[in-house]
């Protein structure tokens, strides 16, 4: 066995340095995984539930693609660090928290040394089964059985027989009696010890992160000032954890090759020994006990991991991009100035820019394909990444902190068998709800009640933009960008909202955009002439054309 650990130490610090150099290459540049967004989102809601943090509601995040927003920007090294970039994409958060995260990212991009020390130690929490602990800060959840306290008994008996066999003072055979009885009980506790290992397995490395994170203690952010306290605190849970894991060593998911192999022989020589000896239900014991006094630590310490993690993505992230900028969310601003705005999923992005005073909305007009809609998206995505990130695609970004909630996407609630227009109404509701409360919000809707006709459908929407700019309260504090093709709507709001639009223009191969959003409401009418251009029999083109002609003048009379 000692031969074996040896050889194991010497590959270890041979493939330390191979990572050192993997993680340097990969500084600054995409990172290709894969993501498991389904065991994301289920750490993302239990850590919500556990811990009371406000989320992003989930028509919202849909809306925004926040998920395909988090595997643009992911370059953590840990799963724990996915986890917290995930849960910072799909929560509220607040000035503070972007603040004591821009600490961090400052210090990894000026020093070197001290990223890839971060970096290094970050590369324990690798377990596939992801680092779920937000469970822990409720005790209560811990599995306890008070006919457990025989383990030490059992174990005792077993070490004593083995001694006094070893020692000739009893026969080999008495041996397999207290083997027995330490198999039964293990087979009786299987499952309970299981449970508490799933949760135990994650601390020992949590806790040697924490330890190896001590340093950045003195950078001076929030973030990381109770690391060197919490990892000494878990210092007993650390060495209990590795009883309980299946991975004495700590090693399997860092390793390849041979070291590989070693550690598993290792695994298998110590789950026999295991058994044998109660090592697991032991530790189960004593562990469970820690726990109820320690579970606040360990939440306290994964969120701070985590977000450690966090801030090395972002500074990577930054690296390889030149069209970023600092937020600054200024108190006393009395309008929002995002300049040269660019959506993080797009590759070649048109910037533009939005320039609105608070207590104030925009209609933006244009046809289908011209840029509405992903214009909408931009400007919600860069007010939560500057918001969560402290990091905007824009050249400017001035605004107050704001709540976005959108209502953009169309979908039906199959579960509750509630259509579109139904969804989209209590989606709409929540918006005019949430408008009366104090908090500047952010609204985005894209034509609003598509599942009605057009009267209802124009009346309702102007009805709901012009709650959502001045509601009763009278006080001038939200944002509301509404998407729409009904030219209707620009002249019932009036002086409450100003009108921009996205041109498109007629080309050969048929409609052409350039993703330029202009002041005014949109004045082309290019339906019908893109129908004749597709080769629609001159009668139909003939007829929408005097239709429109006839709806035109009669509009025209009735104002």
């Amino acid at each position: 066995m000692p031969v074996l650990l040896a050889l194991v130490l010497v590959l270890v610090a041979g493939q330390r340095r191979a990572r050192l150099v993997s993680l340097r290459a990969r500084w600054g540049r995409p990172v290709r995984r894969t993501h498991k967004l389904g065991v994301l989102a289920e750490t993302h809601h239990d850590r919500t539930v556990h811990l009371g943090e406000p989320a992003i509601d989930q028509r919202t995040g849909d809306d925004l693609l926040l998920d395909a927003v988090f595997v643009s920007a992911d370059r953590t090294i840990s799963t724990l660090g996915q986890d917290a970039l995930y849960h910072r994409l799909h929560t509220l958060g607040t000035a503070d928290e972007v603040r004591h995260l821009e600490g961090l990212v400052t210090r990894f991009t000026d020093d070197a040394a001290a990223r890839e020390r971060a970096q290094m130690a970050l590369t324990r929490l690798q377990d596939p089964n992801g680092y779920n602990v937000w469970w822990l800060a409720d005790a209560r959840q811990l599995p306890r059985h008070a006919w457990h306290v025989v383990f030490p008994f059992l174990t005792a008996g077993a070490v004593c027989t083995i001694a006094l066999a070893a020692g000739g003072a009893v026969p080999w055979s008495y041996v397999l009696l207290p083997l027995l009885a330490n198999l039964s009980a293990w087979f009786l506790a299987r499952h309970q010890i299981a449970a508490l290992s799933l949760a135990m397995r994650q601390l020992a490395p949590l806790a040697a992160t924490g330890e190896g994170l001590a340093f950045l203690a003195s950078s001076g952010s929030a973030i990381a000032a109770d690391l060197p306290g919490d990892a000494l605190c878990l210092r007993r849970l650390k060495h209990l954890s590795r009883w309980l894991n299946g991975d004495p060593l700590m090693l399997a998911h860092s390793l390849e090759g041979p070291a590989l192999l070693i550690t598993a022989l290792a695994g298998i020589v110590y789950e026999y020994t295991n058994i044998a000896l109660l090592l697991d239900a032991n530790g189960a014991l004593l562990a469970g006990a820690d726990l109820r006094r320690r579970g606040g630590t360990v939440v306290r310490l994964a969120r701070a991991v985590g977000d450690v993690d966090c801030a090395l993505s972002v500074a990577s992230w930054r690296a390889e991009r030149d069209d970023w900028a600092h937020p600054n969310f200024a108190t006393d601003t009395a309008s929002v100035d995002l300049e040269d705005l660019r959506h993080p999923l797009l590759p070649d992005a048109v910037p533009n820019t939005l320039l609105l005073p608070l207590g104030r909305g925009m209609v933006i007009t244009g046809s289908n394909m011209s840029g509405k809609s992903t214009f909408l998206r931009t400007v919600g995505v860069n007010v939560v990444l500057a918001q969560r990130l402290g990091t905007c695609l824009a050249s400017r970004y001035e605004a107050p902190f704001m709540s976005v909630r959108s209502c953009i996407g169309r979908s039906d609630d199959l579960e509750s068998g509630k259509s579109y227009y139904m969804t989209e109404v209590e989606a709409v509701l929540s918006l005019v709800e949430a408008s009366t409360l104090a908090q500047p919000h952010l609204f985005l809707l894209d034509e609003l009640f598509r599942g009605t006709n057009t009267v209802e459908r124009v009346s309702a929407g102007c009805a709901v933009l012009g709650a959502l700019v001045q509601p009763d309260q009278g006080l001038p504090r939200h944002i509301v960008l509404a998407a729409t093709h009904d030219g209707e709507v620009v002249e019932i709001l009036g002086a409450g909202y100003d009108a921009c639009h996205f041109g498109d223009a007629i080309g050969p191969d048929g409609l052409v955009f350039d993703f330029r959003m202009r002041p005014g409401p949109a004045t082309t009418r290019n339906a019908i002439a893109l129908l004749a251009q597709c080769g629609a029999p001159a009668s139909i083109v003939g007829r929408a054309t005097a239709t429109a002609a006839a709806m035109d003048q009669a509009r025209r009379r009735a104002s």
